[in-house]
């Protein structure tokens, strides 16, 4: 595969997308639940990285088409989180790693954290996760508590005004701060473009990726 080339693959009903830039760092982000809020499956962070981090990452995008929290697997592509653990884990040692971030918002913050601590990746950095979940399908990953690992280091960013559902409120991200290895992280009216904008979010990445701190 050469440098910087695009693929949208389609298997079955699910897509994802994958660049792939023969580096020794990796990103994979995962998508949230906008399908139940009447919108369209978006490739969260898609434009941003591939624009940011075109030239020393490998880029992996996934959606959940069945909007279960990933508990169905990726559609058309695993069946289950187990299956999905092993599949992630194929890609990782293909290509020898040396660091990897996995991310997402809302529902997708709740697979960046759930996968990269499966998975024992570098890193993870999630958006207004839910870190404890109602209405889990797999009953063995419903509480995240129970799959943090003390080699994957953790950055949560939660929101203290989102109170009406409380599935935003930082007391989600709270509920993991007894790790020592889980960094915290306070926002008052999180905007995601705001974080962009403001060079938040590319400096955690730079400081996993590249200033390795």
């Amino acid at each position: 595969m050469g440098m910087n080339e695009h693929l949208l693959t389609n298997m079955g009903t699910s897509e994802h997308k994958i660049i792939k830039n023969n580096s020794e760092n990796l990103i994979i982000c995962f998508g949230g639940m906008a399908l139940k809020m009447g919108g369209i499956l978006p490739f969260e962070f898609l434009n941003y990285l591939s624009k940011t981090f075109q030239k020393n990452t490998d880029l992996y995008f996934y959606i959940d088409k069945n909007q279960c929290w990933y508990h169905k697997g990726i559609d058309g592509i695993t069946n289950n989180i187990d299956d999905t653990v092993l599949y992630l884990n194929s890609i990782i040692k293909k290509s020898n790693y040396k660091k990897i971030l996995f991310m997402g918002v809302s529902a997708g913050g709740y697979a960046s954290i759930l996968f990269g601590s499966l998975c024992n990746v570098s890193s993870v950095i999630a958006f207004i996760p839910r870190t404890k979940l109602d209405d889990a399908i797999d009953k063995k990953y419903q509480d995240l508590k129970t799959v943090i690992n003390n080699q994957t280091e953790y950055v949560l960013h939660g929101d203290v005004e989102e109170i009406e559902s409380k599935n935003h409120h930082i007391s989600q991200c709270i509920y993991l701060d007894c790790f020592k290895n889980v960094k915290v992280i306070c926002n008052k009216g999180l905007d995601m473009r705001v974080l962009r904008d403001n060079g938040t979010i590319k400096k955690h990445i730079d400081n996993i990726l590249i200033n390795h701190l």
